[in-house]
């Protein structure tokens, strides 16, 4: 099985952040840290970027 680039890191009390192994920081969309994530936009991130699906990068506001 091939290791997954992205993971989850838990952030403060009930956020997530997305963490890039590759390069050992935070992951970056648009300039963006992906971090204060619930755990349902950290896991769906996390499964959309490991896959390389462009199309799943919006996160409900």
């Amino acid at each position: 099985m091939e290791a997954q680039r992205y993971s989850l890191r838990k952030n403060l009390n009930i956020y997530w952040t997305v963490f890039d192994a590759a390069t050992g920081s935070d992951a970056l969309i648009d300039g963006f840290v992906m971090d204060m994530l619930t755990a349902e936009e950290a896991e769906e991130l996390v499964g959309n970027l490991n896959r390389g699906d462009d199309d799943g990068f919006l996160l409900a506001a």
